[in-house]
């Protein structure tokens, strides 16, 4: 019960992060979605101690490579969004436009490969949620 709640939350940061906040908000919620990232790979450590146990099928292979993309792709943005901080950690400020514009290109190839993470996991997404009602 706990993981859905987790991945419902993440979903929600992630659509607010992407609407017209201010800057202080969205540095606040994308904090938030730290944790959140962290506990959503917490809850699903037996996928990160399968990957190297039995065979690779097209399918399974598919999956583990946007699963390392989602996971570079989400780790460029949290390292460039705290080094572009302007409120909430402006002490650690490093870079200027160029680790912005890396913030915010990195945060678009998150998105698609969170798309396709949901894509690839919609059954199990669709199974937890059925749990709820």
């Amino acid at each position: 019960m706990k993981k859905i709640i987790v991945d419902i939350l993440m979903g929600i940061t992630i659509i607010l992060e992407f609407a017209s906040l201010p800057i202080l908000i969205h540095e606040i919620l994308g904090i938030g979605l730290i944790f959140l990232i962290v506990l959503h790979i917490k809850y699903n450590k037996r996928y990160f101690k399968a990957i190297f146990k039995g065979k690779y099928n097209l399918k399974r292979t598919i999956d583990l490579i946007i699963n390392i993309g989602l996971l570079i792709s989400l780790a460029i943005t949290i390292i460039s969004g705290i080094c572009s901080s302007q409120k909430s950690l402006k002490n650690i400020t490093i870079g200027g436009h160029k680790i912005s514009y890396i913030h915010k290109s990195s945060s678009i190839f998150s998105i698609i490969f969170l798309g396709l993470h949901l894509l690839t996991t919609r059954k199990k997404l669709f199974r937890e949620i059925k749990k709820l009602q």
